[in-house]
């Protein structure tokens, strides 16, 4: 990370340059006024050129494109707490937001050429299930790390609370052993106010899911070998864990053969784990004193080329959707 001076930075004007303490600016780039404004570092300083990301974060009073997402998490971190040690967990959840988004498009092409791949479309179907696993499991831990990394430095509205250093895993957080926590356990353990240890409590059910899953199919020789392809798009079978926990697959959208489309699933692991992020800044929010935003008036947007596929299979969770037919499926 690029060390500014202060001074330099005041020639920005979408940013309280004089009122940093300390923390680290995520983006120098700005959409104001319907206007891109982009700054570049430059030696010791930041020079202003003209352009508009293709890919990547931007402060402004509304998105650019109706496609460019907002999340809290990410504009809470960006705006009131990040300093040194949390640069570097928040930079991976920046980059895991876009990489969500370009596993759902490649399951989208997957499904699009499905019948041309034939049956080797399934083997690349379980490989990319496994890797979305393990990258919604990765941001249960970058977000800890967060919290952690800026724990020992900021205080606590409750300032009764005479706070301990806090593990860098979520897991240690919320579990003992395999046995999740109360409430009353994590406050008394790691003394932290009690709605973020409801946090936790909250949590802890589908964090045990996800890491059950991901070990079970990364390091447990257990593969996901019953993906189907379907003239619309990939499917499951009903009763297949951990998916059949999920709640999203109706019987109106069932196969004869209680096969269910695997769209909604992948959007409920994606979904849930968004909603863990976004439930953390809503909480963090409410216990720690935090300094006043890096650029007021403004938010924290994500300009990336998936978006539009990401939000879609979201969305298909609501109504437990298979895929789009495409020509590529439909062609003889």
């Amino acid at each position: 990370m690029t060390s500014i001076p202060v001074s330099e930075l005041q020639q920005i004007p979408f940013i309280d340059a004089a009122n940093l303490q300390g923390r680290t600016l995520s983006s120098l780039t700005f959409f104001v006024h319907g206007e891109w404004h982009m700054w570049l570092p430059a030696g010791k300083g930041v020079v202003k050129v003209k352009g508009l990301p293709a890919e990547g974060y931007y402060f402004g009073d509304a998105p650019a494109h109706e496609s460019d997402a907002f999340l809290e998490v990410l504009d809470f971190v960006a705006q009131r707490c990040a300093w040194g040690g949390v640069i570097r967990p928040f930079q991976g959840l920046m980059e895991d937001f876009f990489n969500l988004g370009a596993t759902v498009r490649k399951f989208d092409l997957l499904a699009e050429h499905s019948f041309a791949l034939g049956t080797s479309a399934s083997r690349l179907v379980i490989t990319e299930l496994e890797y979305l696993f393990s990258l919604c499991r990765s941001v249960f831990d970058l977000l800890q790390e967060i919290i952690a990394a800026q724990w020992d430095t900021v205080k606590l509205f409750d300032e009764s609370i005479s706070k301990r250093h806090l593990p860098p895993s979520f897991a240690k957080m919320c579990l003992d052993g395999l046995r999740p926590r109360s409430v009353e356990e994590i406050q008394s353990k790691f003394r932290v106010p009690e709605p973020l240890a409801a946090f936790y409590v909250r949590r802890a059910p589908f964090f045990q899911m996800l890491r059950a899953s991901r070990d079970r199919f990364m390091h447990g020789g257990v593969t996901l070998n019953l993906v189907f392809v379907t003239e619309k798009g990939f499917a499951l079978p009903r009763s297949m864990a951990p998916f059949s926990g999920f709640g999203v697959w109706t019987e109106e959208h069932m196969l004869p053969n209680e096969l269910c489309s695997l769209r909604p699933a992948i959007g409920h692991l994606i979904l849930e784990t968004l909603r863990v992020c976004e439930d953390y800044a809503t909480t963090c929010q409410a216990v720690i004193q935090h300094p006043p935003p890096m650029a007021p008036g403004l938010r924290l947007f994500a300009r990336g080329y998936f978006n539009q596929a990401l939000s879609d299979c979201m969305k298909a969770v609501e109504h437990c959707e298979w895929w789009p037919t495409s020509p590529a499926r439909t062609s003889g």
